[in-house]
């Protein structure tokens, strides 16, 4: 005999708790708690069989052992035409119109 996973245990148990639904005396109630546990009853189904399908599935992600691609210092290069903040003196990208260490506008 298998051993049953813990969602099976899970569905079989609102299966038993389906069939007490008979005992209840107020007719509201004993459709309301029907509805509840064949609703239940049918998610748990659902989910059953959407993980049967993951484990068939590959993971999206790739897990690389370094990065695809490393920069060095050497690949850099810096623009020629970099100016020079009048407030901090640090260089300033020509690209932008402030200082990114100061933020001085230009």
């Amino acid at each position: 005999m298998t051993e049953h996973s813990e969602i099976e245990k899970f569905q079989r148990w609102l299966q038993s708790q389906l069939d007490d639904v008979q005992s209840i005396e107020d007719v509201s109630e004993r459709e309301r708690r029907q509805i509840q546990l064949e609703s239940a009853i049918q998610e748990a189904i659902t989910f059953r069989n959407i993980m049967s399908l993951v484990k068939d599935i590959a993971p999206p992600f790739v897990e690389r052992e370094s990065p695809v691609r490393v920069i060095s210092d050497e690949e850099v290069i810096k623009s020629s035409s970099d100016s020079i903040c009048s407030s901090c003196e640090k260089p300033v990208a020509s690209d932008i119109d402030f200082c990114t260490n100061c933020g001085e506008f230009l």
